[in-house]
C-alpha cells in the first residue's frame, strides 16, 4: 500500500538525484581523503599523553616553569624497583633480593645515557661523603653547640686543677650531644637500612632506583623504560629464580606515568571493541536491515577520522586524557544524524516507496532536526575552545569538528551508499528478526502518553522541583580534590600505589622534591632562607621535610668553619676523650678526626646529592629543592593549593631586592594549576556551552512556539543530571566535567528531532512524533549510552566516573524528549484547540 502522497521540497528531489549521479565520485574524493586523516588519526593516538601538564595552557606558570626545569636539568625522576620476600625475612632470603637487585642493576646501567641518567642499589658514597665532612655539614648552630659544650668541659678542668671552681662538688659538665645526634639521624634516609644499601630486613625489601635520563614526565620514555626492565627482569629468569615467593613490583614516577596511561590504552581499546559489537547489535535489532550497519558506520568512520586530522592542522598536535576518548563520543554522537535519517528512510521504504523517493522524502524530513542538533553539539563543543584549560580546548576544537562532519558525511555520502546496497525491491526483514515485527515499544509509549498527558507533565514537574531542591544544595564539596581517586582503580592493590607505599615506608621520604628555580646564588640563598622559617609554622611546618641548596654541601662559609672545627680539635684533649662514653668518643672522633679537615669541593660531591641542584650548564647553586612530608597530604586539593600558594609567595621574596621571582617547578604545582584552572573555566564552560545551544535552537526554529519546549526540555533534563549526580555523591573532576557541556549539545538533540518531526507533520500528531522519531531518538540514546557505559569497565577512574555521569545525563534528557516533552505538547494542542486526540495505530510495513 501506497502512503498519502507527503510535500515533498523539489529541492530535496534534485539534491537526492545529483547525489546519486556523483556518488562514486563523492566516495572517491572521501577515500583518498580517509588515507592521511587515518594515518594522522593513527599518529595522534600512538603519541598519547597522560602527563597533568598536557591539560594546560604553555603559559600556565607551572607548564612554563616545568619547561625551564626540563632545559636546566638533566634529571630528577625516578623508577623504583622492588625485590620484596616478606616482612622480617631469613638472611639468605634477603641476600637473594639483593642478589636479583645487583643482577638487574648491571643489566640497566648498559642502557642509553638518554634514557637512563643513573643507577643507583646504595648509598655508599653519600655515606662516605657525608661522614667525612660531618662537621663541615653540620647546622651553624648545631657546629657551634658542639664546641661550646666541649668548651665548657675543657673550662671546668682547667678550674678543677687551678682550684679556682667557685663549688668544688660542682659535677662536670656533660659532654651529651644525644640531642643534635638524635635529630640528624632522624633526618638520615637510611636510618633503618641495612648497611649501605637501600635493603630494610624489617620489611624484607631491597631496592634498585633508576634515574630517569632527563627531566620529563614523557609517558613514551617511561614506558620504553619500565618495558625494558620487564624485559631484563623476565631474561633473568624472573624473582621466583632467586627466591621462592619473592615479588617484584615497580614505583615512582616514572612507574605512574606508565602506568596511567597503559591503563588509558587499554580502556580505549576494551571501550571501542565494547561499543563497536554492541552499537552493531542494537541497530541490527531495530532496522532489522543488515546493510544499515554499513551504511552508519563506513561515513561516520570517515568523519571522526578527518576530525582528528583537522584539529592536528589547528594545533592539536598530541591527545590527552581529556581528548583520546573523543573518537568513541564523535561515533557515539554522530551515529544519531544517520540513525535519524535511515530510521526515516526505512519507513518510507516499507511505506512502499522507491528508493529516490525514499531517500528524498527521508533528508527533507529530517534534515532540519539533524542539522539544528549537530549545530548545536558542535557549538557546545565549540564554546569550549574559548576556555584556557588546555584539556577543554582541545576537546571542544576536535569534537566540535566531529559533529560537523559527522552531519555533513551522513547526508552526503549515505544516501549513495544506502542506494547501492538497497537495488532488490523494498528492504526485507531477515528470518532472525521477524519475531521483532510484533514489538511495538512506541505504539504503547504513545498511548500511554495520549491517555496520561496531565498526570506526566505533573510528574516532570514534581521531579523537576525536587531536582531544584537537591541543587540548591550544591557547593565545592562537590568538586573533586582527591587527584589520587582519579588514578586506575586496581593501583592501590597491585599497582604503583600498593609498591610506592612499600618503598614510602623503606625510605621515609618522597625522592622527588619541588624544584625553586632562581637565577643564583644570591637569590637561592634568600628563598631558602625564607622557605626554612616558613617551615617552622603553619601551613608548611607539617607539610616540608626539608629544603636543600648547594649551601648544605658546600657551605659558603667553608673558611670560617674550618677554623672553628681545627680549634675544637686542638683542645680534645686526652683527659675530655678519657670521660667520654665510647659511643660518644667514636662521634666526637668523627667529627674532629686526628687529622685535619680539608675545603669541600664541588666535584668531590656525588652526584646523587646535587640531583635537582646541578645544571647541565655544570652549575648547582640556583635551585632550591623542598620535600614534602609523607604525612603532607597533597594528595588533597586544598592542602595541595595552599602548599603551592606558600611556596609561590616565598619564591617572590627576591623581588624585594630588584631580583626575579623563583619559578616553582614539580607535580604539586601542576596539580595545583589544573583544579584552579577546572574550578575557573568549568562553570564559564557550561554558560557557554548552554548560551550557544540557546541561540542556535533560536535562530533555527526562529522564535517559533517549538523554541520555548525545545529549551525547557535541556534544562529539565540536565536539572535532572545535576540532582542524580549529587543524590548519587558523584564528584565532579576535571575529566567528568566534560560531561555537562556534552549534554547540553546531544541532550538538545533528542528534543529537536522530536519538536522537528511533530512540527514537519503540522503540529497536529503527537502520537505520530513519538512513533516515527521517538524509536529513532531512543535508538540514538542507545547507541551513545552503550558508548558512554563501555567506560564503566575502565580502570582509570576518570574514565569511569566520566561514563557514569554522562549515561546519566542521556537518559534523563531522553526521558524528558520521548515523555515528558510529548505530554507537554499534548497537553498544550488539547487546551488550544479544546479537543482529544486518540492515538492512531503505526502504519503496517
Amino acid at each position: 500500500m501506497i502512503a498519502a502522497p507527503v510535500p515533498t521540497a523539489e529541492r530535496s528531489r534534485r539534491f537526492v538525484a545529483w547525489l546519486l549521479r556523483h556518488g562514486r565520485l563523492l566516495w572517491l574524493l572521501a577515500g583518498l581523503a580517509a588515507v592521511p586523516a587515518t594515518l594522522r588519526t593513527v599518529g595522534l593516538y600512538a603519541n598519547l599523553h597522560s602527563e597533568m601538564e598536557e591539560l594546560l595552557p604553555p603559559n600556565a606558570e607551572s607548564v612554563r616553569a616545568v619547561e625551564e626545569l626540563r632545559r636546566r636539568m638533566p634529571g630528577l625522576q625516578f623508577l623504583g624497583v622492588l625485590a620484596d620476600v616478606g616482612p622480617h625475612p631469613a638472611p639468605a632470603r634477603l641476600a637473594a633480593a639483593e642478589r636479583f637487585i645487583d643482577d638487574l642493576a648491571a643489566r640497566v646501567r648498559a642502557y642509553p645515557p638518554a634514557l637512563v641518567g643513573g643507577v643507583r642499589t646504595g648509598f655508599a658514597a653519600e655515606r662516605a661523603f657525608i661522614e667525612r665532612h660531618a662537621a663541615l655539614l653540620l647546622e651553624r648552630d648545631d657546629l657551634h653547640s658542639i664546641c661550646e659544650r666541649i668548651q665548657d668541659r675543657l673550662r671546668w678542668e682547667f678550674g678543677q686543677r687551678a682550684g679556682t671552681l667557685i663549688d668544688d662538688s660542682e659535677p662536670p659538665p656533660p659532654l651529651d650531644f644525644s640531642d643534635i645526634e638524635r635529630r640528624y639521624r632522624q633526618d638520615t634516609k637510611w636510618a633503618n637500612l641495612a648497611g649501605n644499601r637501600f635493603t630494610d630486613p624489617r620489611l624484607g625489601l631491597s631496592l634498585l632506583l633508576v634515574e630517569a635520563g632527563g627531566f620529563s614526565t614523557s609517558a613514551r620514555q617511561a614506558k620504553e623504560m619500565l618495558e625494558r626492565v620487564a624485559s631484563d627482569v623476565a631474561a633473568l629468569g624472573g624473582p621466583a629464580a632467586y627466591a621462592p615467593g619473592m615479588r617484584v613490583g615497580y614505583t615512582g614516577d616514572v612507574a605512574i606515568s606508565a602506568e596511567e596511561t597503559s591503563a588509558l590504552v587499554q580502556d580505549l581499546t576494551l571501550s571501542s571493541l565494547l561499543v563497536v559489537a554492541a552499537v552493531g547489535l542494537v541497530l541490527l535489532l531495530f532496522f532489522r536491515w543488515p546493510p544499515c550497519v554499513l551504511a552508519l558506520l563506513l561515513p561516520l568512520a570517515l568523519a571522526t577520522v578527518c576530525a582528528f586530522a583537522l584539529a592536528s592542522l589547528l594545533g592539536v598536535d598530541v591527545l590527552n586524557s581529556n581528548t583520546a576518548f573523543l573518537g568513541s563520543i564523535i561515533v557515539g554522537n554522530g551515529i544519531n544524524f544517520g540513525i535519524v535519517q535511515i530510521a526515516r528512510y526505512m519507513e518510507e521504504r516499507r511505506a512502499g516507496q522507491d528508493v529516490r523517493e525514499a531517500l528524498a522524502r527521508s533528508l527533507w524530513g529530517t534534515r532540519p532536526g539533524t542539522l539544528s542538533a549537530a549545530l548545536a553539539a558542535a557549538v557546545a563543543y565549540a564554546s569550549l575552545t574559548a576556555m584556557q584549560f588546555r584539556g577543554f580546548r582541545q576537546f571542544g576544537v576536535i569534537g566540535g569538528i566531529g559533529m560537523v562532519l559527522a552531519w555533513t558525511s551522513t547526508f552526503l555520502l549515505t544516501p549513495p551508499l544506502l542506494a547501492w546496497m538497497d537495488r532488490k525491491g523494498r528492504p526485507s526483514i531477515p528470518a532472525p528478526f521477524r519475531f521483532l515485527e510484533r514489538l511495538h515499544p512506541m505504539d504503547g509509549l504513545a498511548r500511554l502518553v495520549a491517555r496520561f498527558p496531565r498526570v506526566i507533565v505533573l510528574v516532570g514537574i514534581a521531579f523537576t522541583l525536587a531536582a531544584l531542591l537537591q541543587v540548591r544544595g550544591f557547593s565545592s564539596a562537590q568538586i573533586e580534590y582527591d587527584l589520587s581517586r582519579m588514578r586506575r582503580a586496581d593501583t592501590w592493590r597491585s599497582g604503583e600505589g600498593y609498591w610506592g607505599r612499600k618503598m614510602d615506608a623503606m625510605l621515609g621520604q618522597y625522592l622527588t622534591p619541588v624544584v625553586l628555580l632562581t637565577d643564583g646564588p644570591v637569590e637561592t640563598r634568600a628563598v631558602a632562607q625564607a622557605l626554612r622559617e616558613a617551615a617552622k609554622s603553619p601551613p608548611l611546618d607539617a607539610m616540608v621535610a626539608r629544603v636543600r641548596t648547594l649551601d648544605d654541601f658546600l657551605p659558603p662559609d667553608q673558611a670560617e668553619r674550618l677554623r672553628e672545627i681545627e680549634r675544637t680539635r686542638k683542645k680534645l684533649t686526652a683527659n675530655v676523650r678519657a670521660d667520654l662514653t665510647d659511643e660518644q668518643r667514636r662521634g666526637l672522633e668523627a667529627l674532629f678526626p686526628a687529622e685535619p679537615i680539608g675545603p669541600v669541593e664541588l666535584g668531590a660531591i656525588p652526584e646523587t646529592l646535587l640531583k635537582g641542584m646541578k645544571e647541565r650548564n655544570g652549575r648547582a647553586d640556583s635551585a632550591v629543592l623542598v620535600y614534602p612530608k609523607l604525612g603532607a597530604g597533597l594528595w588533597d586539593g586544598p592542602r595541595n593549593t595552599a602548599f603551592v600558594a606558600t611556596l609561590r609567595a616565598i619564591a617572590r621574596v627576591p623581588e624585594q631586592s630588584g631580583g626575579n621571582a623563583a619559578r616553582v617547578a614539580g607535580a604539586p604545582p601542576l596539580s595545583a594549576d589544573v583544579i584552579a584552572s577546572m574550578s575557573h573555566d568549568g562553570p564559564l564552560a557550561s554558560l557557554l556551552a548552554f548560551v550557544g545551544v540557546v541561540l542556535t535552537v533560536l535562530v533555527l526554529f526562529r522564535g517559533r512556539m517549538a523554541t520555548p519546549f525545545v529549551l525547557a526540555s535541556l534544562l529539565m533534563g540536565v536539572l535532572w543530571m545535576l540532582a542524580l549526580c549529587m543524590a548519587l555523591r558523584i564528584k565532579i573532576n576535571f575529566v567528568n566535567f566534560i560531561a555537562f557541556p556534552i549534554t547540553f549539545g546531544i541532550g538538545i538533540d533528542y528534543a529537536v528531532n522530536v519538536m522537528a518531526r511533530f512540527v514537519g507533520d503540522g503540529g497536529r500528531d503527537v502520537g505520530g512524533a513519538i512513533r516515527g522519531t521517538g524509536g529513532a531518538v531512543s535508538l540514538c540514546s542507545a547507541t551513545t549510552v552503550i558508548g558512554y557505559s563501555s567506560l564503566l569497565v575502565a580502570k582509570n577512574l576518570g574514565l569511569f566516573y566520566f561514563g557514569f555521569l554522562a549515561v546519566l545525563g542521556e537518559l534523563t534528557c531522553l526521558s524528558v524528549a520521548v515523555v515528558v516533552l510529548p505530554a507537554a505538547l499534548l497537553w498544550w494542542r488539547r487546551g488550544e484547540n479544546g479537543i482529544q486526540e486518540e492515538p492512531t495505530e503505526s502504519p503496517k510495513s
